[in-house]
């Protein structure tokens, strides 16, 4: 093999890591077609701060969702904990300013802070705790136990 030659395996795993990066890419457009909007609406179940839960919860999803992306071999625990807490609150700051234009919504450091919040405590718990980490990474599939959808492509049975 001459250096620089893609392998079967580093394509595959290239694959996976753009295949993953869909779902931040999602998350970011519903929160940034939300920001565009007057907001959510909640009529009778509301209560102080249930803003700063949304984005707490939004966040969270976000920096795990970023965490995927660098789910290889070569980047540590680590430095995709740090990317993942960047990415997510550099969006964060450009949500809050897409809503500082928007007059139907305003920039509120709250907000920036819970989304920081959010992405550090969801992102720590992902790394953190291996059970959650396998409910997550398991194929829906898996987790319903479908019958047509087998665990190894190889078997027979």
């Amino acid at each position: 093999m001459h250096r620089g030659q893609i392998t079967g395996k580093d394509n595959q795993e290239k694959r996976v890591r753009l295949k993953r990066l869909w779902a931040p890419v999602f998350i970011m457009v519903g929160i940034s077609i939300l920001s565009g909007s007057a907001g959510i609406q909640t009529k009778g179940w509301s209560f102080v701060g249930m803003d700063k839960v949304a984005h707490l919860l939004v966040f969270g999803m976000l920096g795990i969702a970023w965490i995927r992306c660098f789910n290889n071999q070569s980047v540590s625990r680590g430095t995709r904990l740090v990317y993942a807490i960047l990415f997510t609150t550099a969006f964060g700051m450009i949500d809050e300013l897409h809503q500082y234009h928007n007059p139907l919504r305003t920039f509120e450091w709250a907000d920036l802070l819970a989304d920081f919040t959010g992405s550090v405590l969801a992102s720590g718990i992902y790394l953190s705790f291996a059970p959650i980490r396998g409910l997550l990474e398991t194929e829906i599939g898996q987790y319903l136990r479908l019958p047509f959808i087998k665990k190894n492509p190889d078997s027979t049975s």
